[in-house]
């Protein structure tokens, strides 16, 4: 209990990380209408409605923001990957995660910030690294929920399955990105994403 104390956040602390998620906020709104590079740190401290010292207190620098960003990525993530690893048919729990994942990369916001990120994260190495791994995280567990379907005798051996599901995730994030710039209708898209990707893994008609 004691040791429990010691280790809580204070009051202080917690002051201080809800203002920086604030601040992280308004820096991927400005992102958004704005663009990486055409953002400023005044633009970042105007729209959070913080001055600027404190906004460098949080955030010396907008590479700073990309860190943030690629944490936030990871905590956004987390759950679709445990819900990959749930005891359930391989096929329903892949339906399932199509549907949330498609979901948040579909939305033209989203769709955006990914761009601004990318551009970002081919010129600097160290961003690409955060980035990856998280999305490294979510193949190995999409790859393991593939190799769980074969196990279970809903999809045909194909490859590897972490090249697999690489492919899935580039398929789906694309296809995001291509929705959100030709303006297709959200489920229409989502529901040919659905049979294209079920036909690729040679779904059982058993199911």
């Amino acid at each position: 209990m004691i040791e429990d104390l010691a280790t809580a956040p204070s009051k202080r602390e917690i002051a201080s990380e809800k203002r920086r998620k604030h601040i992280l906020e308004a820096a991927i709104a400005c992102f958004i209408d704005k663009g990486f590079h055409q953002t400023g740190m005044r633009d970042i401290a105007a729209r959070a409605e913080v001055s600027i010292g404190n906004l460098y207190n949080h955030f010396p620098g907008k590479h700073d923001f990309l860190i943030g960003l690629a944490n936030m990525e990871g905590e956004m993530i987390a759950p679709f990957i445990e819900h990959l690893a749930i005891d359930a048919p391989a096929n329903e729990t892949f339906s399932e995660f199509l549907q949330d994942y498609w979901a948040i990369v579909s939305d033209k916001d989203v769709a955006i910030l990914t761009a601004e990120i990318t551009a970002e994260a081919m010129r600097m190495q160290d961003i690409a690294r955060l980035f990856l791994e998280v999305r490294r995280n979510l193949a190995h567990a999409l790859s393991a929920l593939l190799e769980k379907g074969i196990t279970q005798g809903i999809w045909r051996p194909s490859g590897d399955p972490l090249h697999t599901a690489n492919f899935i995730l580039d398929t789906i994030e694309c296809a995001a990105v291509r929705q959100a710039i030709d303006k297709i209708n959200v489920q229409t898209q989502l529901a040919h994403l659905e049979v294209f990707l079920s036909s690729s893994l040679d779904v059982s008609c058993n199911n």
